[in-house]
């Protein structure tokens, strides 16, 4: 039964998964097309005839993307970050050479 745990607890090491850097890239493309969008649709209230000027929300929209893929392409040529401890482990506790038990711990806050 020990030996059970004991290899249980081996390969039930969990890690932290790295973020999918397309994914990111493509988050913030969006967000920055609505991010443009919207400064696009705020500056029709400024317009003497806001009807006559759909055109500075996809001018809005556009600048907006142009500033996702910056960031994006920024983002995803920086350094990795460390390898970070895992959220969740189960570690095998000895005692005398002998598996005594395990030990779980789950990382709910980290600041």
């Amino acid at each position: 039964m020990r030996k059970i745990i004991f290899i249980i607890a081996l390969l039930c090491q969990f890690q932290t998964a790295q973020a999918e850097g397309l994914r990111d890239f493509l988050k913030s493309c969006a967000w920055g097309t609505l991010g443009g969008a919207a400064v696009g649709v705020m500056s029709l209230a400024v317009e003497d005839k806001p009807s006559e000027s759909w055109n500075n929300v996809a001018k809005g929209a556009s600048l907006g993307l142009y500033a996702g893929i910056a960031y994006g392409l920024v983002k995803m040529n920086q350094e990795p970050k460390m390898q970070q401890a895992p959220d969740f482990a189960i570690v095998p506790q000895f005692q005398e050479g002998k598996v005594d038990g395990v030990m779980l711990s789950k990382t709910i806050l980290d600041f």
